[in-house]
């Protein structure tokens, strides 16, 4: 597989870096990422924000990479093949290799661009680097959002709402918010694998004006679930000698940024963590990203005006009981959990979740020791409840 990286491209008041990917069987794909002009003068020169997508397709067919029309940084390279080491341990993907002319390694430049969704992990890294503990840690001199991500790019109405309501806390902390597009995300990607990829590869874009990029954290140390496609294990592999790549917030479980996040009345009002509003501008109020927001909420008795609806006890109950079984939100729930306990919160709603999650790890770790058996007992359940449906249906 081939990657040709193509010169900046000037259009308008707008400025595209572009690449040609190659597949194997001879399909050509144009991969693009694009700014304002103004924002110009952070997009780099080097090809290392294209080599992440096909990397992507390469680790899903099985084929080397080779890269060019630019250089690489060295360090990137030398640390993506560790990359995708783990990427084949968590995933089973075959290891493959990258091929690039590369230029001499160089300390990076002074500046942090922050991954900013305009979700409680983006709010709280770039609160925390502005106005929190780690306000001296680094500078912090922009905000990169991706369009083409949560928000698709057919809808570029909805992303200007998206952005406007981000740019609303990133002005409130002083810091500029740069709106990146790309497609890379209309690709051929298992996309499940590579959302860490595509937000390092979005700021990687900015190292022109950067030296950093923080992606901020999912899951804390304490609560660590792996694989993930964005962990502390694997998202400093992302970044090279001039421009690294920090999983920014992991000491601060979700409980912890959002009750930190409740003292910033921009964030309440503006924060968004929905990705199945139909607009793709606001919150939902009911999936399980706004639930598990709002029940923390709940449990510090505050309300963000950034959510229509405010759940009570009754409601929370209701949704405890339907947490999906993933591992991450099963952590996630326990965190919540453990918080609304250490509160002395003592709603049914807490005991419906703890009792949730044990069951659901129970299933999972018979599942993990006995497959064979778990199956057997999964259909033996599946025929009994069909045949208590059509019993009831006969009357």
């Amino acid at each position: 597989m081939e990657v040709r990286v193509g010169p900046l491209r000037s259009a308008g008041a707008r400025v595209r870096a572009t690449a040609e990917v190659r597949i194997p069987d001879g399909r050509a794909r144009e991969l693009w990422f694009e700014v304002d002009a103004a924002d110009a003068d952070r997009v780099t020169p080097h090809g290392d924000p294209f080599v992440f997508a096909p990397l992507m397709l390469a680790l899903a067919g099985g084929h080397d990479l080779v890269v060019t029309g630019a250089t690489l940084d060295p360090v990137l390279v030398e640390r993506l093949a560790e990359f995708v080491r783990v990427w084949s341990a968590w995933f089973g993907y075959p290891e493959v290799r990258i091929a690039a002319e590369t230029r001499p390694a160089v300390a990076p430049r002074p500046g942090t661009v922050v991954a900013f969704s305009g979700g409680v992990d983006a709010a709280f890294s770039a609160w925390r680097h502005t106005r929190g503990d780690a306000a001296a840690d680094r500078r912090v001199d922009a905000a990169m959002m991706l369009h083409g991500l949560d928000v698709p790019l057919s809808d570029p109405a909805a992303f200007a709402r998206a952005s406007t309501r981000a740019r609303r806390m990133t002005d409130d902390l002083g810091i500029p918010l740069v709106a990146v597009a790309t497609n890379t995300w209309q690709l051929p990607l298992v996309t499940g694998h590579f959302t860490g990829m595509g937000v390092a590869a979005g700021l990687q874009l900015l190292a022109g004006g950067s030296g950093t990029g923080l992606v901020p954290s999912t899951a804390a140390y304490r609560d660590l679930v792996v694989p993930m496609n964005s962990s502390p294990v694997s998202d400093w592999m992302l970044g090279g000698s001039d421009f690294a790549i920090v999983h920014d917030g992991a000491s601060a479980d979700r409980f912890t940024k959002i009750a930190a996040l409740a003292d910033w009345p921009e964030a309440l009002a503006s924060v968004r963590v929905c990705l199945r509003h139909a607009g793709h501008d606001d919150n939902c109020g009911r999936c399980t990203k706004c639930m598990m927001t709002l029940t923390a909420l709940h449990v510090l008795g505050v309300h963000a005006p950034g959510f229509a609806d405010r759940p009570d006890a009754t409601a929370i109950d209701r949704w405890a009981r339907t947490l999906p079984r993933s591992a991450y939100y099963l952590q996630e729930g326990a965190v919540l959990a453990r918080a609304a306990r250490a509160r002395g919160v003592d709603e049914a709603w807490v005991a419906t979740l703890e009792r949730r999650i044990r069951r659901a790890r129970v299933k999972a770790g018979v599942r993990a020791a006995a497959p064979e058996v778990s199956a057997r007992v999964a259909r033996l359940h599946r025929r009994a409840s069909t045949w208590n449906a059509r019993r009831r249906r006969s009357g």
